[in-house]
């Protein structure tokens, strides 16, 4: 079999080690640079060998830890495999979506056959995120790809990622000039997103199914929602039918943003309550029948596994403290560095402090956020219900 680059020629080999080259026959998206023998140009495709000198797979060169992002399939032109992996990922959404909801993850890095990149829908606007500087190489290639999604109208890059592009902000690269805000639509909710400046690239879409468990649970509650950064649990909770929402975040931007939601729903938000506090300092007025915890990652860096275990330990047994006797606690973490058994643990002991506790249900991502399988690391969402007894 020929492996061909974007200018015709046969591409070129970089041989890696046995234990990398298993991994990329199972699937796994990353070839960790001291796996390598060689390397080639940033953004280079290259066939992988292993030290027979066999095919195990292609990819493109990145830097940095990971030094090859492995894809899927046998190697063809970029435009070719980019329009097969953007389309075949848009047409999965279209199915897997629930109604009246224009915002969702239509490629997931890996989960999708294109590691390093995720695209997410915003009404018309698609907002690219690159997690890969081999891929900042073949922009105008993504970007034309993407445009031939009959949904796109705008296509915006959202910058962020340090190792990437090393700056904040965004632009717009085709279509329209992509304004400060937008409006959409998520089950049937309305909510405002910034994709300059929000969280992400405007909206945590992850939380979309487990907000809508949330509002399903809220009727007549009192509700604390901590951490609430633009008030999409708390919209949920008050849509449907919450005695009381109390939204905790640091940021008085995003709080006034999640009023904004309120209102772009026909909500009063003058009936219920906004705190511009730490949750770490925050004195709770009372007692919650719903207590929603939803933090930023509480693991940096070469944080220690127990020091990880720890922090969430400690959060969930201040937070349970406010639960009433027969309230329910939502609890959350967006950090891969604990799997789900240890983060699961560290939470069951943190609420133990603060009686006794029965585990409702458990979940992770949404569909729209597919995980290879071959690819663990990529399971970073894990969320909890818990009740007292």
């Amino acid at each position: 079999m020929r492996l061909f680059s974007l200018k015709g020629e046969q591409l070129q080999t970089v041989s890696i080690n046995d234990d990398a080259a298993k991994a990329v026959r199972r699937g796994h998206p990353w070839v960790f640079a001291d796996a390598m023998r060689d390397t080639a140009p940033l953004g280079t495709f290259v066939h992988l060998h292993n030290r027979k000198s066999q095919v195990v797979g292609w990819g493109i060169v990145d830097d940095g830890g990971i030094g090859i992002r492995a894809l899927p399939g046998e190697a063809c032109p970029l435009g070719k495999f980019l329009a097969e992996r953007f389309t075949r990922a848009d047409a999965l959404r279209t199915r897997l979506m629930p109604p009246a909801t224009n915002t969702y993850r239509v490629v997931n890095a890996a989960g999708d056959g294109l590691p390093g990149i995720v695209v997410d829908r915003y009404g018309a606007v698609a907002v690219v995120r690159l997690y890969s500087a081999g891929w900042a190489v073949h922009l105008e290639a993504l970007v034309d790809a993407l445009s031939a999604l009959p949904w796109v109208e705008s296509v915006y890059r959202r910058y962020g990622v340090k190792r990437v592009d090393g700056r904040k902000g965004g632009e717009t690269l085709m279509g329209p000039p992509v304004g400060e805000t937008l409006i959409v639509e998520e089950h049937g909710l309305r909510f405002l997103v910034r994709p300059e400046k929000g969280q992400k690239t405007g909206l945590f879409l992850d939380q979309r199914e487990n907000r809508r468990r949330i509002g399903a649970l809220a009727a007549g509650r009192r509700v604390f929602n901590l951490f609430g950064y633009n008030g999409g649990f708390s919209l949920y909770a008050a849509a449907s039918g919450a005695a009381r929402v109390e939204t905790v975040d640091m940021s008085a931007p995003a709080l006034e943003d999640a009023k904004e939601n309120f209102r772009l729903n026909g909500i009063d938000p003058k009936a219920h309550a906004f705190h511009a506090a730490d949750v770490f300092k925050w004195e709770a007025p009372g007692k919650a029948g719903l207590v929603i915890c939803d933090p930023p990652s509480l693991t940096h860096g070469q944080t220690a596994d127990g020091a990880a275990k720890q922090a969430y330990k400690r959060l969930n047994a201040r937070v349970a403290e406010w639960v009433t006797a027969d309230g329910l606690l939502a609890s959350a973490s967006c950090t891969a560095r604990l799997d789900g058994p240890s983060w699961e643990a560290a939470v069951s002991e943190g609420v133990a402090k603060q009686g006794l506790w029965t585990l409702l249900m458990r979940c992770g991502a949404p569909p729209d956020h597919p995980v290879a399988l071959a690819h663990p690391e990529g399971r970073y969402l894990k969320f909890a219900l818990l009740s007292r007894l």
